[in-house]
């Protein structure tokens, strides 16, 4: 009766185990699509307000074919590359701390596969020794009951 509830508890364990394993997994990839939206929504608001900047300057310019207006275009250029470089920055920032944190779920998850993995073995040792002991036990009572020259 004892050796089927702790089967059963074992059981248990294994399915609480791999459910929590699956809660990390799931909550690994919601912060690391949270992260992503926040990145992916920063660097739309950073270009929306480069395109809009864009727009105003040439409204506000009514840009001229004259030295003026180069002038104005070759600042304008200056002002898109430096945006598009600061844009790659933060993009190459937010993905390396998107791997990061993935990196870092992942070697969580390893530790705490590891570590399930360590308790299932021992329990699993400790009700294969408990199992031969009582398999050893019964077999020494049925020696002892049974009488000599007789099979059981």
């Amino acid at each position: 009766m004892a050796s089927s509830m702790n089967g059963t508890g074992n059981s248990v364990d294994e399915t609480r185990y791999r459910g929590y394993l699956n809660q990390l997994e799931r909550d690994q990839d919601a912060t690391i699509k949270e992260k992503e939206d926040t990145h992916r929504e920063h660097l739309s608001n950073m270009v929306s307000g480069h395109d809009q900047q864009v727009t105003q300057l040439r409204k506000d310019y009514d840009v001229k074919i004259s030295e003026e207006a180069e002038t104005l275009e070759k600042k304008l250029s200056l002002i898109r590359e430096r945006n598009q470089i600061l844009v790659g920055q933060e993009r190459d920032a937010g993905e390396r701390e998107a791997d990061k944190i993935h990196h870092q779920y992942s070697q969580k998850i390893d530790q705490e596969k590891r570590v399930g993995d360590e308790q299932i073995a021992k329990l699993q040792s400790y009700y294969k020794k408990a199992t031969d002991e009582l398999h050893r036990q019964y077999d020494k009572e049925q020696s002892r009951v049974a009488p000599k020259g007789k099979t059981v």
